[in-house]
């Protein structure tokens, strides 16, 4: 059964008003307010949640009895608030009034910047889009990558095993490294193709940074967490286990913003505002399964990785799965026959944020008016949304990936030293 609650409220309640110094020349007592307060439409202020989800039949009995429960769960929230005020003057220059003379002032109060942003720009909203296609392969590339990890154990010593000669080279070789590294420092020989114009001692020490660099990621650190976990692993009494539920997870996100400014006129004012945007989006999935798990699962012992290795092995497989997720579509395909599967669940929580503030003031007609005061009024929108959706064990995909993330520090630094390589292999 489908159930729908909403708790709190959101309204259009924000007021502006005018004050005239006075109300006519015969009397000048003040005019307060010579206009409002009026309500600003189209712009809302408070918070309201909305949440939806499906009550299951008996579900603390069934709970209770250790029966596993995914249900479909979707939540929205939206905040708008208001926060300063605007107080700002405009004093004529002749006098409105004479015997004796009075200038007209007019005093603006209230939330007059999000008023007039509302006349003169437009309703407030117009948040950062994301295109469905790159949401549902943000989605895909999660829940693939979820399914992947199933059973993946603690190291993968299939792979460590297959690739130890490599393994014992790289770690070995930090010595010959080096000496290679000073031999060549002073030579001075041109070179008639690529970087020519870089020092051959500096490129000599890309070289060997970039050798160094890889030596760490690929040879050292994998060897470092593989002994950790058999370490790990021997400590623990695998006899006594039962079954148990184990949960495999994996998420992604994505983030984007924009700036926008601009000016709007109302006389005697030229409003100057900034609007900020954003959207932080982040996909999570996760998988439940039932198994027994014993020494070889948690060290990747397992037909999963046998299979596997064969990607693993696959020279330069770890670039493809920069610009692809093909990894984790072969590791996904491969069968579990030893699990038992209680599905899973994908959450996709979406935060959108629109910031709209005044950054200055000036007159546009200074012949007649003089303007001071400031516009200190400034308005946040925030649309919060969450979705849990049950997920299929085979609705994994191929995607092939818009951000390649050379933005992270070990992706690019990844990318620079295998590049070098590649140019130091062939001689330039």
């Amino acid at each position: 059964m489908l159930r729908v609650r909403t708790r709190g409220s959101i309204a259009a309640s924000l007021t502006v008003w005018q004050t005239r110094n006075f109300v006519s020349c015969a009397n000048r007592t003040l005019l307060d307010p010579s206009y409002g307060p009026a309500s600003i439409l189209n712009v809302y202020v408070g918070d309201k949640t909305t949440t939806t989800d499906t009550l299951s039949p008996d579900y603390w009995k069934r709970k209770k009895r250790g029966e596993i429960i995914l249900n479909e769960y979707s939540r929205s929230t939206m905040h708008f608030v208001s926060a300063g005020v605007t107080t700002a003057f405009h004093t004529s220059i002749a006098d409105a009034c004479t015997s004796p003379s009075l200038k007209s002032v007019y005093s603006m109060k209230g939330k007059y910047f999000i008023a007039l942003y509302t006349s003169f720009v437009g309703i407030p909203g117009n948040p950062i889009q994301v295109a469905p296609w790159e949401l549902k392969e943000l989605q895909d590339e999660v829940w693939t990558e979820t399914m992947a990890n199933r059973q993946s154990g603690t190291a993968n010593l299939v792979e460590s095993f297959a690739e130890l000669d490599k393994t014992f080279a790289m770690v070995r070789s930090p010595l010959i490294n080096v000496h290679e590294f000073v031999r060549n420092f002073r030579k001075t020989a041109k070179r008639r193709k690529g970087y020519e114009k870089v020092n051959p001692n500096s490129k000599e020490f890309i070289r060997f940074a970039s050798s160094e660099w890889l030596r760490f990621r690929y040879g050292i650190t994998p060897l470092y967490n593989d002994v950790r976990a058999v370490m790990k692993a021997l400590k623990k009494d695998y006899n006594s286990a039962k079954e148990k539920l184990v949960t495999t997870r994996a998420s992604g996100s994505m983030n984007r913003t924009s700036q926008t400014n601009g000016t709007f006129d109302s006389s005697p004012y030229r409003v100057s505002y900034g609007v900020s945007r954003a959207v932080q989006i982040t996909v999570r999935g996760t998988h439940i399964d039932k198994y027994k798990p014993d020494i070889f699962d948690e060290l990747g012992l397992t037909f999963r990785n046998v299979v596997g290795v064969f990607w693993e092995l696959t020279r330069y497989s770890f670039v493809v799965d920069w610009f692809a997720n093909v990894g984790n579509v072969i590791y996904a395909n491969i069968p579990r026959v030893s699990l038992r599967s209680y599905g899973g669940v994908l959450v996709t929580h979406e935060i959108r944020s629109s910031y709209f503030y005044p950054t200055g003031t000036t007159g546009i007609d200074p012949a007649n008016w003089t303007v001071s005061g400031a516009f200190g009024d400034n308005y946040l929108m925030v649309h919060d949304t969450k979705d849990r959706n049950l997920r299929s064990d085979s609705d994994f995909a191929l995607v092939i990936k818009s951000d390649f993330r050379f933005d992270h520090f070990t992706r690019a630094a990844d990318a620079v030293a295998l590049v070098n390589q590649v140019l130091h292999s062939i001689g330039f």
